[in-house]
């Protein structure tokens, strides 16, 4: 979790927060997002026109949060997601993050490190989610790999040697803006992948949490 040095003309502020503000205001904002997700149970908006009754009032909970950087009434002018809460993404993590990001991450998205410091810092992120009080597979870490413009055909035997190594749980692949890279990942590194049974084939359910294999996310 970064901020740019011109954020802070863009909210009315003369500088930048400092280190310690910063991540105390980023935990305290995701915290309010993910009370807004679930302002409003799954079946609230009743769209009853003869009735004349658009929500039910018992399932739309006001959010009422006065904290230290935020307040916020709430609830959403949106519906609930069909995954109940969208996925919550981090990155570009310094490791003082990582605490917040165990608390409150659904994915972790790391730049790619050797396979044993990439199994260390796997571990350790599970270790961190397990303090918290949470199942460590609530937790999902993705390896970012950068794909060059040529030369990708040995990259089979990379990202084989991360995931049986159990560094992380998948990979967020980066590609350059060639065509070419994209032809030569789709016709030789996944066919190689299938067959060393590496490649998921089928996603249960339809939505990106649960292709994720994560929980509603209500919890978290």
């Amino acid at each position: 979790m970064t901020q740019a040095p011109d954020e802070a003309d863009n909210f009315s502020r003369p500088e930048e927060f400092s280190d310690d503000d910063f991540r105390r205001r980023a935990e305290e904002y995701i915290a309010v997002v993910r009370r807004l997700w679930n302002g409003w149970d799954s079946d609230a908006l009743l769209f009853d026109k003869s009735g004349g009754r658009f929500h039910d009032p018992e399932k739309m909970h006001l959010l009422d949060h006065k904290g230290e950087f935020f307040s916020v009434r709430g609830p959403l002018n949106v519906a609930r997601s069909p995954q109940h809460t969208p996925v919550l993404v981090l990155s570009g993590l310094s490791e003082a993050d990582f605490d917040i990001a165990a608390r409150t991450a659904d994915v972790i998205v790391c730049d790619e490190w050797p396979a044993a410091e990439s199994k260390a810092r796997y571990d350790d992120f599970r270790r961190r989610v397990s303090m918290c009080g949470s199942e460590p597979d609530t937790l999902k870490v993705l390896t970012c790999i950068l794909l060059p413009s040529e030369g990708i055909t040995g990259l089979a035997d990379r990202l084989e040697k991360q995931f049986r190594a159990k560094s992380c749980d998948g990979f967020n692949i980066v590609m350059s803006p060639e065509p070419a890279v994209l032809d030569d990942f789709v016709h030789r590194v996944l066919p190689e992948l299938r067959r060393r049974g590496l490649f998921r084939e089928n996603h249960v359910g339809t939505t990106l949490r649960a292709h994720l294999g994560l929980a509603s996310g209500g919890d978290r």
